[in-house]
C-alpha cells in the first residue's frame, strides 16, 4: 500500500514574499535616508493587502515612489514587478535576496533630503477591495528611465523582480 501526502505551499508563500517585499520597501526607504516610521506604522495594513492580492494574483506591481511633496515630481521608483509563474517546478523554498536591494540603491543613486515617498499597489481590474487602500494615479516616469536589477523574493511558482527608475 502506498501513500501520498501533498502539501499547498502557496499560501505559505504568498505570506513569505509578501513580508518581505514589504521588508525589502523598508531597507530600500532607510537606505535612500528617508524616515522609515510611517512604513511600520502601517505594515499590517500594507501586509494585509499585498497578501490578498498575492493570493488572488491580482498583484502585478509594488511600487515605492520617492517624489519631491513641493512641486510632486517623482525623483526615484522602485518597482517589484510580481511573477506567479516564476518557479512552476520549484519544490517550495521561500527566499529572499536583499542585495539585489542594496544593489539597486547603490545604482539609484542619492535622493534629496526633502523627498517624501508612497507605496502603490498596482492591480488587476477585479481585485479584492482591502481596508486601509484607495485608488490613486502613478506620478509620471517621463523624465525617468527604467531599469532591471533582478529577482529579489520568492516563494514556490511565486516571485518579484526589482526594478527602479532614475
Amino acid at each position: 500500500m502506498a501513500t501520498t501526502v501533498k502539501v499547498n505551499t502557496y499560501t505559505y508563500a504568498t505570506s513569505h514574499v509578501a513580508t518581505n517585499l514589504i521588508r525589502s520597501l523598508k531597507q530600500l526607504v532607510v537606505g535612500c535616508g528617508m524616515d522609515a516610521s510611517r512604513l511600520v506604522g502601517s505594515w499590517q495594513t500594507l501586509e494585509r493587502g499585498v497578501a490578498a492580492w498575492l493570493r488572488s494574483q491580482h498583484l502585478e506591481r509594488l511600487i515605492l515612489e520617492i517624489y519631491d511633496p513641493r512641486t510632486d515630481r517623482l525623483a526615484k521608483r522602485f518597482d517589484f514587478d510580481i511573477d506567479y509563474s516564476y518557479h512552476p517546478a520549484g519544490n517550495g523554498d521561500l527566499w529572499l535576496d536583499a542585495d539585489t536591494v542594496a544593489y539597486a540603491l547603490a545604482k539609484a543613486g542619492t535622493v534629496p533630503s526633502r523627498c517624501s515617498y508612497r507605496i502603490v499597489a498596482d492591480t488587476r481590474l477585479g481585485a479584492p477591495d482591502v481596508d486601509g487602500w484607495t485608488s490613486t494615479t502613478l506620478r509620471t516616469t517621463d523624465h525617468l528611465r527604467r531599469r532591471s536589477v533582478g529577482a529579489s523574493v520568492g516563494g514556490g511558482d511565486l516571485g518579484a523582480s526589482l526594478n527602479y527608475w532614475k
